[in-house]
């Protein structure tokens, strides 16, 4: 059985949400750095419990992000989702899938009226379609 083609809009679609989510996540880490040294040294200084521990807590919130931005793939038992928070299972409303999804199905309706969205694709699909004319090679 022949491996099924890969369609060029899918594979743009999944390398902007990836690069989207990268993104992401390196904010994330840029902000998630210092706080921990703030929050560790906080807990050293007022003696904190593991219970009342801030940076345990801000460990917690990091497992609750790295379940919502789901960087290499999609999440679909509700197990993956759930996170320990506090003794208490918590898992979030929402994922980035499960947004970039909505932003995809509002592409796909304004392309389906004719709107902006599918003058632009046909745009592009005329030029990536020149590109791989280019570089395909010509028979003689």
């Amino acid at each position: 059985m022949p491996e099924p083609e890969l369609s060029r809009w899918t594979l743009i679609r999944d390398l902007f949400v990836f690069q989207a989510k990268l993104a992401m996540d390196a904010i994330r880490d840029l902000f998630l750095s210092p706080v921990s040294i703030i929050c560790g040294l906080a807990d050293i200084l007022i003696g904190n419990s593991i219970s009342k521990s801030y940076f345990y807590k801000l460990m917690d919130m990091g497992h609750l992000t790295d379940s919502w931005l789901n960087l290499f793939g999609n999440h679909k038992k509700a197990d993956q989702n759930s996170k320990v928070l506090d003794n208490q299972k918590v898992k979030p409303e929402m994922n980035i899938d499960q947004l970039f999804s909505q932003i995809e199905s509002l592409l796909k309706e304004q392309h389906g009226k004719g709107g902006l969205t599918a003058s632009t694709k046909t745009t592009i699909d005329r030029y990536l379609n020149k590109i791989a004319d280019k570089k395909t090679p010509k028979n003689k």
